[in-house]
């Protein structure tokens, strides 16, 4: 089954790619807050989840232990319960932002405290391509990067340009403003021009790279 590799900018992060695993493996928790043993279940205030982490890998794809240190910590996992969530329900199960919530150790298992906002989009199975992104988010499919400069001189992976253009794959149903509901201003199959630090990136397990931005991070349509 494939996996999902999540990136975050490094702008932004100086963190590696985060492995968003495909089968259950050993559980690693690292920094949570354990609840007591007679807790038994947690329910969200307000507009926060309560999500049910996918566990860390324990193994490299050649089958090579890791060491707990070198883990990726799970950016993907099943909502428990959704407390005042409008997009969000128990059961969906959800992509969220790399470094958010507060992680959570509950019956032994892994599980994060989220805000709604921080839930970048509904899975459904293991392809970044067929994420639905919530909210005033776009999913994009990037452009590969130049392998020549105009001038006809090839370029090295560390001097090729970061894309910053790409396909609208799907968009979010939009953001409420007050009593409206704010829609993304691109449709899918535009080609757009988008902020180049923006987003979370993702390569999908066609290797194919994907971002998910928010609405204003877009510039530009371009046809």
């Amino acid at each position: 089954m494939a996996s999902l590799v999540q990136r975050v900018p490094s702008v932004q992060t100086a963190g590696a790619a985060a492995r968003l695993p495909a089968r259950r493996r050993a559980v690693v928790v690292r920094a949570a807050t354990a609840l007591p043993a007679e807790v038994k279940n947690v329910t969200p205030v307000g507009d926060r989840v309560f999500v049910k982490a996918e566990e860390a890998e324990a193994k490299t794809v050649g089958g090579i232990l890791l060491p707990s240190s070198a883990q990726k910590r799970p950016t993907q996992g099943t909502v428990a319960s959704a407390g005042g969530a409008k997009q969000v329900k128990a059961g969906d199960k959800v992509v969220y932002s790399k470094y958010a919530g507060t992680e959570v150790e509950l019956q032994g298992d892994a599980y994060v405290l989220l805000k709604e906002d921080d839930v970048i989009g509904l899975l459904s199975g293991d392809d970044i391509s067929k994420l639905q992104p919530l909210q005033d988010r776009v999913l994009i499919e990037v452009v590969e990067a130049a392998e020549k400069t105009t001038g006809g001189l090839l370029l090295t992976e560390g001097s090729k340009e970061k894309p910053t253009i790409g396909k609208v794959i799907a968009v979010g149903p939009g953001r409420e403003d007050g009593d409206k509901n704010v829609k993304p201003q691109v449709a899918v199959g535009s080609t757009v021009l988008y902020q180049k630090y923006a987003g979370t990136e993702f390569e999908g397990a066609d290797d194919k790279q994907y971002i998910v931005v928010r609405d204003a991070d877009i510039m530009a349509a371009l046809a």
